[in-house]
This record gives structure tokens, C-alpha cells and sequence, in this order.
């Protein structure tokens, strides 16, 4: 897949153009997504996606929203879905300046050369966010270029939607968040040094720091599991400061079950199954080490079932 970080990108074809934000590429962005797809093969052109590599709104709010993906995870998870080309644009000005009717003239149709657009109901775009999708069908049937909306998305009456996900992670719910994604929720990093001091408690750990705007689940313990070289091992993940050992740096800490190896500077993805319970401080570390084997007993029981 091509990505293009460059609102003056011009495709070299005519394309079927995907809308949307699509962080988390959640089920509900694989609507759009698999309808524009559906379309690119009838058509025999090329799917092109246009998205931001976060959240719009993180642009103009106090407090920016936090990313459910990277937007090289985004790039991976559009890839996996067919896509063949995303423009994917940082938040900036100039994009945010261009007005409704110029987006869909010299952005859109234009430049993408798109010959059918596909969107969600609810897609606004433009300066000041005032286009819509009854402005984008008026002005693209100017243009003879036809527009499909996908309608809201639901599971067993729940809309499926990013701000949805985040509660759920928020939460601790990640079964809930599971379900809207239509995968576990993850985080990926490369694995530090840490203090070791879990080795000595016999549970060594491979310890990540999130990335900054990464969308953190509650702090507490996890059943979870951790993908690396291919392969996917189950385990359990505190998330947090540890306070038992008075630390101050957030976390991810993941004991892999049945793993004697050194993951230090590789790359790992963390899956979160299910919450265990929340953050504690213990009186001591044999304290510490017994809730341990506690943790790993119900872990082991959850990801069995």
C-alpha cells in the first residue's frame, strides 16, 4: 500500500475514495471500508483512503482525545483490509483552512481523481467542519461523481464508534472494547530495561512505555497476550506506576507464561483480555509475590475459556 502524507498529492488514476478518521479502524470503519472496496473491484480502480493520522478535533481542543491507534498501526490495519493507497495528512492549517466546496473540488475530485466517494453518515470535513454528506452527494452530482453513505453501524443495538472504544478501554471493559473492534485492544512498543526486581520475585517481565497519546486502559492487572516474532503467548500485564515499589514512570509490566527468553529492544504487541483487578500497593514484596500467583492463576483460567 502507498501512503502519501501530502494534501498536494495527485493520484496518477481515477480511484474510489474512502472518508473518515478511521482510528482504531474499528467494525464500523470496515463498513466503509468493505463498501468502498466492493466497489473499487466492480469498478477495476484503485481504493484510495483519505484520513488524518489523528483525530481532527485534537487540533482545536484543550484536551486532545486519546489515539486508539498509531497512525502506522492505522496504516497496517487499512492495508490488511484491501486498500491500495491512503493519504493520510498531519493536522495542520493549511488542510483545516480549505473550505467544504474546494475540499470536494480541488482536493477530492481533482486531485484523488475520484470517481466514486464512500463515507459514514455522519462525515463533516471542511473548514469549520460545515460539510456534510447531503453537501458532499449535491456537489459531487455536479461533478458526476456518485456517493455512497454507509449508515450507523450497530452490535446488538450498540453503535459501534471510536468515542464508544475509549470509554470501554477507560473502563477496564475490554471485552466490550473486543467486540466494537472487532479485536482485542492492543498496545505495541519495544520492550526496556527495567529494574529486574520481578525476576527477582521469580515473575520476569517484559516491561513497555506507552506512547504518549496512546489511549491507556485503567490501571490495574490484566490477562492478556503478548504477540512478537509471529508467534502469540498469554500472560499477564500491570498496568501503571507499581506503587509498591514507589516508582513514577507508567507502564506496561507483562509476565509471558512459559517463556524463558530475552525480549529486551524487540518490538511486542500487548492484547488486553480481559481486567483482573485494579492497582495496589502492598505492604510488602512477599505480599506482592503471593497476589502475583493469584493474578496468574485467574489469567490462566480466563484465557483457557
Amino acid at each position: 500500500m502507498q501512503i502519501y502524507n501530502s494534501i498536494n498529492h495527485i493520484s496518477p488514476c481515477p480511484c474510489v475514495l474512502a472518508l473518515g478518521c478511521f482510528d482504531g479502524v474499528h467494525l464500523g470503519h470496515k463498513e466503509v471500508i468493505h463498501t468502498a472496496k466492493d466497489i473499487s473491484l466492480r469498478m477495476n480502480i484503485p481504493l484510495t483512503v483519505f484520513t488524518f493520522e489523528e483525530p481532527p478535533r485534537n487540533f482545536f481542543a484543550p484536551t486532545p482525545v486519546p489515539i486508539i491507534t498509531t497512525h502506522e498501526e492505522k496504516a497496517c490495519l487499512l492495508e490488511r483490509e484491501g486498500v491500495d493507497s491512503t493519504v493520510m495528512l498531519p493536522l495542520s492549517d493549511k488542510i483545516f483552512s480549505v473550505s467544504a466546496q474546494s475540499f470536494i473540488d480541488e482536493i477530492m475530485i481533482d486531485k484523488l481523481h475520484a470517481v466514486h466517494i464512500v463515507c459514514g453518515f455522519n462525515y463533516t470535513f471542511g473548514a469549520g467542519g460545515l460539510g456534510n454528506t447531503a453537501l458532499l452527494i449535491e456537489r459531487c452530482a455536479e461533478r458526476g461523481v456518485s456517493v455512497s453513505v454507509v449508515p450507523e453501524y450497530k452490535i446488538d443495538g450498540q453503535a459501534v464508534s471510536s468515542s464508544a472504544i475509549r470509554q470501554a478501554v477507560a473502563d477496564g471493559d475490554m471485552r466490550t472494547a473486543a467486540r466494537l473492534l472487532g479485536r482485542p485492544y492492543a498496545l505495541s512498543s519495544v520492550v526496556i530495561d527495567g529494574q529486574h526486581l520481578a525476576r527477582q520475585l521469580d515473575f520476569p517481565t517484559a516491561n513497555i512505555i506507552p506512547q504518549e497519546k496512546a489511549l491507556l486502559p485503567r490501571n490495574g492487572v490484566y490477562a492478556t497476550k503478548m504477540r512478537f516474532d509471529g508467534k502469540l503467548w498469554n500472560g499477564i500485564t500491570n498496568i501503571g506506576m507499581r506503587p509498591t515499589v514507589d516508582t513514577h514512570i507508567l507502564c506496561a509490566e507483562t509476565h509471558v507464561f512459559d517463556f524463558d527468553g530475552d525480549l529486551y529492544g524487540k518490538r511486542v504487541t500487548v492484547e488486553f483480555i480481559e481486567f483482573i483487578r485494579g492497582e495496589t500497593k502492598f505492604s510488602d514484596l512477599d505480599a506482592l509475590s503471593r497476589q502475583v500467583q493469584k493474578d496468574i492463576s485467574v489469567a490462566k483460567n480466563i484465557l483457557i475459556n
